[in-house]
């Protein structure tokens, strides 16, 4: 299945939770099958009930914001914490386990166990949406008024212009686009490599991260145009490291749906997704009832330590000398 939406009554309400999850950003084993845990933020939407006396609880939508866990096998999303405010549309994970966002042109660490964000450094002087942080430790933005990759200190917060700004719209048009004014909703990286996702054109983009060079990853519009079909958005990009060996190998990304079996506006389905790198498109891994996503963000699994391959290296000495 091709950038389509499951109509069949598979979706399900990640219901909030108070008490925190025991999940990290690293690859969870599991027999047969690839999992992983990553990171999203998100809003949650519970319809209020007309029967319900105006001004009464329950008579109102209710809306609130969580930081989730999402399984990689199932797209399951779990509330990790309480209700919160505050929460960045674009993430990003570092080789060390911790959860950096990007909102309003500030670099933010969030606490995974609440969804608490502290800024780190200071403001960063650009404005984007997407944001990531490559599995060698160096972080990504992409910006909405120039169409530039930026390099971002993970100290202190400073933006550096990577290439040359346009590329990607340059790109756009090499792969056939009339006059691309490119808006790319998120980054996220896989091996050495950045990609974003087009919203103009609906479009996968794969970034050179050390150049800033683009390309289009298969062809024009192959992941999809807000606005087609049951498509309502699609708003995080993040790399997996399925393989636990320290580098990103899969990417994944999110597909907002309007719940095409249900009153119009009144139910979202928060769609997981993994994509093709080869052709650009995408399969539906799973839906969530009532969400809508972010952004997404997850670590490499850090490969072992130098005291950890000390400490193996000394058991086996010892077994041998037995």
């Amino acid at each position: 299945m091709r950038n389509t939406l499951p109509r069949h009554a598979a979706a399900r309400r990640a219901a909030p939770a108070a008490a925190a999850l025991a999940a990290s950003l690293a690859v969870l084993p599991a027999a047969g099958a690839h999992a992983a845990t990553f990171f999203a933020t998100g809003q949650l939407l519970e319809p209020g009930d007309p029967a319900i006396t105006p001004g009464q609880p329950g008579h109102d939508d209710t809306r609130s914001n969580f930081l989730y866990a999402v399984d990689t096998v199932t797209g399951r999303a779990t509330p990790v914490g309480p209700a919160t405010t505050g929460l960045p549309p674009a993430l990003g994970g570092t080789p060390d386990g911790r959860l950096l966002g990007f909102r309003g042109g500030q670099l933010l660490e969030l606490d995974t166990s609440n969804g608490d964000a502290t800024a780190v450094g200071g403001p960063a002087g650009i404005s984007a949406f997407g944001f990531d942080v490559l599995g060698d430790g160096r972080a990504f933005a992409f910006t909405t008024s120039d169409d530039a990759l930026y390099g971002i200190d993970t100290t202190t917060g400073a933006a550096s212009l990577v290439g040359s700004a346009g590329a990607v719209n340059a790109a756009l048009a090499a792969a056939g686009a009339t006059d691309p004014d490119a808006f790319i909703i998120s980054l996220a990286s896989v091996g050495d490599d950045l990609y974003g996702w087009d919203l103009d054109t609906g479009s996968l983009i794969r970034f050179a991260a050390d150049t800033g060079a683009a390309s289009v990853v298969g062809a024009l519009g192959a992941a999809g145009r807000v606005g087609g079909g049951a498509l309502s958005g699609g708003a995080a990009l993040t790399g997996v490291d399925e393989d636990a060996d320290g580098r990103f190998d899969a990417l994944f990304g999110n597909v907002n749906f309007l719940n095409p079996d249900g009153p119009e506006g009144t139910v979202r389905l928060g769609g997981v997704a993994r994509f093709d790198l080869t052709d650009g498109t995408y399969d539906i891994v799973g839906i969530n009832e009532g969400v809508i996503f972010f952004g997404f963000g997850s670590s490499p699994v850090p490969e072992p330590g130098s005291a950890a391959l000390a400490a193996a290296g000394a058991l086996l000495l010892a077994r041998r000398r037995r």
